[in-house]
């Protein structure tokens, strides 16, 4: 059986940290009563998904030959990252308008989004 290095591991606690930092920040969000209920039940299906990517970051050094995990995870996050940016600048789906450009979990979320996308493709390629 193959050994995974320490930088892999490594590379996957942190992405797996990240990811977690993530889905704390999206599950707030079903609170906010201005949301349709089907964006507030996105929100915490998304952070859902987000617990279960972290999970597998971190379990990278028993899953590491199963490669086709990261790559979706991969697509994953740069979904997220187009959905964030889009929604800002495209009508939201559901609401029809534009998201408004705020601080805070929206800043949040697209600097865990960037950080994401770039530790899931370093992984990936290292796994490779």
């Amino acid at each position: 059986m193959k050994r995974v290095s320490t930088s892999i591991i490594g590379v996957g606690i942190v992405g797996g940290i990240l990811s977690f930092a993530w889905s704390a920040d999206h599950f707030p969000l079903y609170g906010l009563s201005f949301l349709p209920l089907g964006i507030r039940i996105f929100f915490v299906l998304d952070a859902v998904i987000s617990i279960i990517a972290g999970v597998l970051f971190i379990l990278v050094f028993r899953l590491f030959t199963l490669k086709i995990i990261y790559l979706l995870e991969i697509v994953y996050w740069w979904i997220n990252y187009l959905l964030l940016t889009l929604t800002r600048v495209l009508p939201a789906p559901l609401i029809g308008k534009p998201l408004p450009v705020t601080t805070g979990p929206a800043l949040i979320a697209f600097i865990l989004d960037i950080l994401l996308v770039i530790v899931s493709t370093v992984l990936y390629i290292f796994i490779s």
